[in-house]
């Protein structure tokens, strides 16, 4: 009835509720927005940090303050609401709160949860809080010195990592010379183009297989079959090369593996540079380390490099160019069906439609394994107190010397590596034998059984069936009993 008299009196025209221009009673004034506007600002001074990104664009034209993740909005709006009431004013609405919030405070937001975070950046983030928390004289004092200790840190993290980008920029322009020059002409031979490279390389977790984007609930309580990857990523292409290794044909992840591959990597996927600048992350182990820096030496005195110079990351601040090519394989792996070791080798290849990711498989070539530690050991020294160094350099010229930095901007050591037995190889004379063959030692009897009774019935097809989890052609394994005392 309300419509048709409005129709009858003004016509096709919208009706005008009778309220328009009138304030609700219970409408949120200015100064209680402003009382919020002030509590969330103090909070977040007590409570949140500094964005440690110093990206303004994400603050939305402010620096960011980060509040613990074990926050939120609802238990934030609960302490503001009791503490209006102590204070006797009138608690805004959830709502309201979170509308003040979002348009007058954007740049106070929630960190979000994370992994693999950089140990020192946390104590300095626990240790401020502590701070803030208590009633101290010399608080302020106090705060400013772990300020001042963290914004060390972090500055020395970024300078690593203008450091690493840097290299990989010049790669980058130095493979559009090779491509313009015409030298891009695989394969290569090694030192032989007058050029600068960079690659970089890390391990990624483990890819499992039979795998499908709909997994049932059974096979999550069970292992299936593995796979290791291990990528080395040509900066200046770029593109990276993914080592895609089945259980059954990995040695396990120790020096002579990383130092096996990366030999394999440069003799069959390497662009032939004089110069090369690698980059890894940082390794704790002293002894992996110290046999990595023998091979790298082991080229420059038998010519297969000019010049090398290898960076490790600060720990913690580890991020790098082969984390990106993992994520886009793991983007593409959670969305398919992969029943087999050549199922998962099209993820890889398929991951990036450029062309960016390269699956290199076990056999083509076939990737030799060798003992590379205790053969480099007969000629060279270890370098004491390693894990202090993130820069090693080392030359043609001044053959057998190390350069060690314990970061871009200290003063550079000068060690011989070469022991005191010499090292009686070069250019010209090479060694008669390389170090022996390591032989992954295969599928222990109780796994392949495992993959037989619990994993095949997983697998639809019967020749992937045959191909992941066989019939193992030795006996089943005994259970021994269990003796009850």
């Amino acid at each position: 009835k309300r419509l048709q008299k409005n129709f009858f009196i003004n016509g096709i025209e919208l009706p005008i509720h009778g309220n328009k221009g009138c304030k609700p009673v219970h409408a949120c004034s200015m100064p209680e927005r402003e009382m919020v506007k002030s509590f969330i600002i103090n909070f977040s001074a007590n409570q949140g940090l500094p964005d440690p990104g110093r990206d303004v664009r994400k603050g939305k034209g402010r620096l960011r303050i980060l509040l613990p993740s074990v926050m939120n909005y609802l238990s934030i709006h609960q302490i503001n609401e009791a503490s209006m009431i102590d204070s006797g004013f009138d608690a805004v609405g959830y709502r309201t709160f979170l509308r003040i919030w979002q348009e007058d405070v954007p740049y106070v937001v929630f960190n979000n949860p994370k992994s693999d975070l950089c140990i020192r950046c946390e104590n300095f983030k626990k240790q401020i809080n502590q701070i803030a928390a208590i009633l101290d004289e010399e608080k302020e004092d106090k705060q400013a010195k772990l300020y001042k200790d963290a914004l060390h840190h972090l500055n020395h993290a970024k300078k690593e990592r203008l450091y690493y980008r840097a290299h990989a920029i010049l790669a980058n322009k130095n493979y559009k010379k090779m491509i313009s020059s015409g030298e891009i002409d695989a394969p290569y031979k090694a030192n032989s183009i007058d050029t600068m490279q960079h690659y970089s390389w890390d391990f990624a977790q483990q890819f499992h297989y039979p795998f499908e984007d709909q997994q049932v609930g059974p096979i999550y309580f069970k292992t299936p079959r593995r796979a290791q990857l291990f990528g080395v990523c040509c900066e200046g292409v770029p593109k990276q090369i993914n080592y895609l290794i089945d259980e059954a044909d990995f040695l396990e992840k120790n020096a002579n593996t990383v130092i096996s591959l990366l030999d394999h990597f440069f003799e069959h996927h390497a662009l032939g540079e004089k110069s090369v600048y690698l980059t890894a992350d940082n390794c704790v182990g002293q002894n992996k380390n110290n046999a990595l820096i023998q091979y790298l030496m082991y080229r420059i005195l038998m010519g297969l490099h000019s010049n090398i110079e290898l960076s490790f990351l600060v720990v913690g601040h580890t991020k790098f160019s082969p984390d990106g090519y993992f994520g886009l394989i793991r983007h593409r792996y959670r969305r398919s069906q992969v029943y087999t070791y050549e199922d998962l080798s099209k993820v890889v290849e398929e991951s990036s439609p450029n062309g960016h990711n390269v699956c290199q498989t076990y056999n083509q070539p076939k990737i030799i394994y060798r003992n590379w530690t205790d053969w480099l050991a007969q000629f060279f020294k270890i370098i004491p107190g390693i894990t202090g160094y993130h820069h090693f350099q080392m030359n043609n010229d001044e053959k057998g010397i190390i350069k060690l930095k314990k970061d871009v901007d200290s003063k550079l050591t000068k060690i011989n590596l070469i022991n005191e037995h010499g090292f009686p190889y070069n250019e010209k004379i090479k060694p008669a034998e390389l170090p022996c063959i390591l032989t992954p030692k295969g599928l222990s009897a109780e796994r392949q059984w495992y993959l037989y009774d619990q994993i095949r019935m997983h697998i639809p097809d019967d020749q992937d069936k045959n191909k992941t989890c066989p019939k193992p052609s030795v006996s089943k394994p005994k259970k021994e009993k269990m003796t009850t005392l």
